[in-house]
């Protein structure tokens, strides 16, 4: 087993990573195998500084407004992964969140407001303890508080959850 750098700094961030579980948990059309994939991604978080060899858990859901054309996709993530013997997947913790208009644009206003609500934060394995700035800290954890604060009619609420071999996209639409 190895592990990944905490402190006490982090706690709210990742006490917020496991509450949007429990939101997950709540959606209707989920089977019992996404449930307990879900939880079992929670139960890795918990476990945090300690990550298990062979890891790869992670959960996350989508905002999605428009079409391929036209459009705006918001997203929220956590994502634990570790595989001592392949140096390409010894990832760690990320936890971030996502703000992609479509079509992408080079627009100076647009890329501005994407890097205002975009947040990334990693830990790797072992003795980096990754800087977590309290706003985008804030941030997340009141974007992913209140999972729906950004939806309006019509727009697609897609989610994400893979823990081992399971992997499930489910989409409701918002009405």
């Amino acid at each position: 087993m190895a592990h990944i750098q905490l402190s006490e700094a982090h706690q709210p961030i990742l006490k917020a990573a496991i509450a949007l579980g429990n939101w997950l948990l709540t959606l209707d059309g989920l089977s019992q195998q996404d449930k307990t994939a879900i939880e079992n991604v929670q139960s890795a978080l918990l476990t945090l500084p300690v990550l298990k060899e062979d890891t790869l858990a992670m959960y996350g859901f989508s905002i999605e407004r428009g079409d391929s054309e036209q459009g705006l996709v918001r997203g929220w993530d956590i994502s634990l992964e570790y595989f001592a013997g392949d140096p390409e997947q010894q990832g760690g913790l990320e936890i971030f969140s996502s703000y992609i208009p479509i079509p992408e644009t080079t627009n100076k206003q647009l890329v501005a407001q994407k890097k205002r609500n975009e947040v990334y934060f990693h830990w790797s394995m072992g003795d980096v303890c990754s800087f977590v700035p309290e706003k985008q800290a804030t941030q997340w954890i009141n974007d992913v508080t209140d999972p729906l604060q950004y939806a309006q009619p019509g727009d697609l609420l897609r989610i994400e959850v893979v823990y081992q071999q399971h992997y499930v996209e489910l989409e409701f639409p918002l009405s």
